[in-house]
């Protein structure tokens, strides 16, 4: 039997950390919906969120 959690709402790729910060120099700091989300040009495995 496999559960399935609707209610779960995820982000591939994206990293959710209480604290953000700029890994490199393409990195940008962008601020929506009140969250804070860094995202970089460079490198995708940079993304991130605040949360």
């Amino acid at each position: 039997m496999v559960s399935h959690n609707h209610n779960h709402s995820q982000v591939r790729g994206m990293k959710v950390r209480s604290a953000v910060k700029k890994l490199c120099e393409c990195c940008k700091s962008v601020r929506r919906k009140g969250r804070v989300y860094i995202i970089c040009s460079k490198n995708p495995k940079h993304k991130q969120r605040q949360g």
